[in-house]
């Protein structure tokens, strides 16, 4: 036998001599077919027809040929009624390489036929079966192709399968013998559409199908082995995925049944980046993918007493493009007691979040593991981050120093808005949590109220009641809080959308401490003239029953604290009642107490106690909120108001002195006069210049002048009867003795006045006042107003005038 015939041997291309011969009206067929093929002519168990099928004498319901027979049909139309299996064996020694080709008979062309490919692989290798030229497409059993060809893929009992051509999967491997057939309906001509066969290595997997998804917007489903039937027991199938670049595929479980194991369990194993992830069919399967995969189903010991003893799996494969992916690797194994929560803002948005290749809207990442986390188009703000971390101290001698609360550190792969971080703080048993701000003290936020600030931090009891101590705003008055319990919780939370991975500086400081005998103790710093506001924990729920709170007021002594009571329960207590306390930090005596009434607004004078107690609460519940507001005290205000008086005294006090001592200088000095200038001007000593004449001056020359207006000053120290007649003429009884000075045209005979000689004065003893406008160099002006001022206020000695204070009394809350 040649090469030509070798291969026709190998790979199913035979030919056969068929003649039809008709025989008593019966067709009959003359069949001369090559040694490696057999031909199998079966009657349908669906027909009603008594038609046989006779070789010689010999007639019966199937026949097989191997060899050159004639056959003859008892019916006229067998093709209705008959069909005919074409089956080909080929046996791999060593190697296999080929192409196998269908090739069609015309004569039995009417028949519904059946070629068969039988494959056998010495050894423990698996044969390939190459379907890259047209690929194939998984169908259910009783699915139609459009044209018409069903492949058929089987190993051992066991169909792997019913295919279409023209699909995506490329190629199927069979561990060491399997066989493909090919379905063509009677009258249909048959596609001629190659495949190849080959060896391959040896599989751990019965069967593995190998799928290539298109470049292009695909979905694909798949059927367990045996579909619908049961896959077989403790068996196994692996399809595996090949993924176009920038393609994400996802699994989606359409339908399945899983039956009761007596051992292992039914799984779903997915080889990817070198590791194994199983499933359970009843879990959210591998999802936003982007890579090629494994896939593997694989069945349990089935319990055979059990009704439940069907695997059965369908499944679809559906790959889009996408946009960048975001892979991060976070290694937490030397983290403790740490949890990243990150959870999609919008779950329908086109923002893809992964976690070990799963999608997901909530991721959870834990420590002391390594997990993976992929993001797909998306945006910082598409993600919301959470972050738990867990503080533990058994014993007080294992944590004496403080630790700092910080927002832990991301790695920078991990997108997301860090939108809150909780400390769970577990202290020693009969210990004490202390909690100190890092930069600056705390504001207590009531609701309604709006911190301006970035965070807003909640501290909460871990009890099973869930008790919220409080709500606290950076920029306030409260310095430190002590709260008697062994496990709280405190919360950061951002203020808008504020990302607090931007913090990195230390928010509190948190301490453990022996046990305390209030409940809570805060201790409040208030600024001057700025209102605080502190409110009851739990507030306005109320206080637990018999928990005692206090606050301690620290201020300096010069001022002055207002304590007031805007807001307070009304409550009825089971034994004993409720009551509020105020007590001065000197003095230990008790100042103030209310039980079971309305607490009035109180002042103290110094740093003071604030101590509230809850009873048993039969109805109601205690809630409190107080407003402390510092104030400058009455005695200190009392105290600058005398000393600015007493300065200014000193200086009133010092200038008079200073006027009375210049006046005194002034009076010893010798008595002004005026000059005779003979230039028709008058000046007086101590001017500067001589006034210059002018045109003006005219305006200041009189016609007439009154004496009396001129000289009517002097007459105010005469007695009533000395006083002359105004308006009356009376002579002039002055000095005579000296002749008037003459003017030169009056006659030659003037005596001439000598200048440098002496003579006496002859006019009035008593010089006129000067004006009080005229001051001279050196003098203030201030010193004749300060004298005018002294003769006022010593005249006034006698006289004590009291201010007219008209008004109601203010009524003063109780002074401390």
């Amino acid at each position: 036998m040649g090469l030509l015939g070798k291969m026709l041997l190998l790979f199913g291309l035979f030919q056969s001599s068929v003649w039809i011969i008709s025989v008593s009206g019966n067709p009959e067929f003359a069949i001369n077919p090559y040694s490696d093929f057999t031909i199998h002519i079966n009657r349908s168990t669906t027909s009603q027809l008594n038609c046989k099928v006779c070789i010689k004498n010999s007639c019966q319901s199937s026949v097989t040929v191997s060899k050159s027979t004639n056959v003859v049909f008892t019916c006229p139309q067998p093709e209705d009624v008959f069909m005919v299996e074409i089956v080909r064996h080929i046996v791999c020694n060593i190697s296999c390489n080929g192409t196998i080709t269908p090739e069609d008979v015309p004569s039995i062309q009417n028949f519904n036929r059946t070629f068969t490919w039988n494959v056998n692989v010495l050894g423990h290798k698996a044969f390939h079966l190459d379907f890259t030229r047209a690929g194939l497409r998984q169908i259910q059993p009783k699915e139609q192709c459009q044209d018409k060809h069903i492949y058929t893929v089987s190993t051992g009992k066991v169909t792997v399968g019913k295919f279409c051509l023209y699909g995506t999967i490329k190629s199927i491997q069979v561990l060491r013998k399997g066989s493909v057939s090919l379905q063509v309906p009677g009258k249909q001509q048959l596609n001629t559409a190659s495949f190849g066969v080959s060896t391959a290595s040896e599989i751990t997997s019965p069967a593995i199908i190998n799928v290539i998804l298109p470049e292009e917007p695909s979905w694909q489903d798949f059927y367990s082995p045996n579909y619908p039937e049961s896959f077989p027991d403790d068996d196994l199938i692996t399809w595996a995925f090949q993924v176009p670049y920038k393609y994400y595929s996802t699994v989606h479980i359409l339908n399945y049944t899983i039956p009761r194991c007596e051992t292992k369990d039914t799984r779903m194993e997915y080889q990817l980046y070198g590791r194994t992830m199983v499933k359970k069919l009843s879990e959210p399967q591998l999802s936003e993918h982007q890579g090629s995969f494994n896939l593997s189903l694989q069945n349990c010991n089935v319990d055979t007493q059990s009704p439940f003893t069907r695997l059965t799996l369908h499944f679809q494969i559906s790959a889009v493009r996408r946009g960048n992916e975001v892979r991060c690797t976070v290694d937490l194994k030397s983290e403790k007691g740490l949890l990243i929560h990150i959870m999609k803002k919008e779950p329908k948005s086109d923002c893809i979040l992964k976690l070990n290749s799963l999608d997901q809207n909530t991721a959870t990442i834990t420590s002391q593991k390594i997990t993976y986390v992929s993001f797909i188009d998306c945006q910082e703000e598409n993600l919301l981050i959470t972050m738990n971390k867990t503080i533990v101290c058994q014993q007080l001698r294992d944590c004496p120093y403080p630790e700092s609360l910080r927002v832990p550190v991301l790695d920078k792969c991990i997108i997301g808005v860090v939108q809150e971080v909780r400390w769970i703080l577990q202290g020693p048993q009969r210990g004490t949590v202390e909690l100190l701000s890092s930069a600056g003290n705390l504001q207590q936020l009531l609701p309604g109220q709006i911190c301006k600030d970035t965070v807003i931090f909640t501290v909460s009891e871990n009890e099973a009641q869930g008790i919220t101590v409080g709500q606290f705003c950076p920029q306030g008055s409260i310095h430190k809080m002590q709260i008697n319990a062994t496990n709280i919780t405190v919360s950061a939370l951002s203020t808008g959308e504020k990302n607090l991975r931007q913090i990195t500086s230390s928010l509190l400081q948190v301490s453990f401490t022996k046990s305390i005998r209030e409940s809570y103790i805060f201790t409040v710093l208030p600024k001057k003239d700025i209102p605080v506001l502190l409110a009851t924990p739990a507030w306005p729920l109320g206080m637990k029953a018999y928990a005692i709170v206090s606050w301690f007021i620290s201020f300096p002594t010069q001022l002055e604290a207002h304590v007031s009571f805007p807001n307070v329960s009304q409550l009825t207590c089971k034994n004993r009642p409720a009551y509020i306390k105020l007590q001065r930090k000197r003095s230990q005596g008790k100042m103030y107490s209310w039980q079971d009434q309305n607490p009035k607004d109180v002042v103290v004078s110094e740093s003071f106690y604030l101590n509230m107690s809850n009873c048993l609460p039969v109805k109601g519940a205690f809630s409190v909120v107080s407003q402390v507001t510092l104030h400058v005290g009455k005695s200190v205000l009392l105290s600058i108001v005398l000393s600015v008086v007493g300065v200014l005294l000193l200086l009133t006090i010092i200038l008079a002195a200073f006027c009375i001592i210049r006046k005194k200088k002034q009076k010893q000095k010798a008595p002004e006069v005026s000059v005779y200038n003979p230039n028709s001007h008058p000046f007086l000593p101590g001017l500067h210049d001589i006034p210059r004449e002018t045109e003006d001056e005219d305006l200041h020359i009189y016609h007439y002048i009154d004496d009396h207006l001129v000289y009517g000053h002097l007459l105010k120290n005469l007695k009533e009867d000395e006083k002359p007649a105004v308006g009356v003429y009376r002579d002039f009884n002055g000095p005579t003795g000296q002749e008037p000075l003459t003017d030169e045209s009056e006659g030659r005979g003037a005596v001439e006045l000598q200048v440098g000689v002496y003579r006496s004065f002859t006019g009035p003893q008593s010089a006129p006042d000067v004006p009080g406008t005229l001051v001279k160099p050196g003098e203030i002006l201030a010193c004749e107003g300060e004298q005018k001022a002294d003769e006022e206020i010593s005249a006034d000695d006698d006289q004590e005038t009291l201010p007219n204070v008209q008004g109601k009394p203010k009524t003063e809350p109780m002074v401390a």
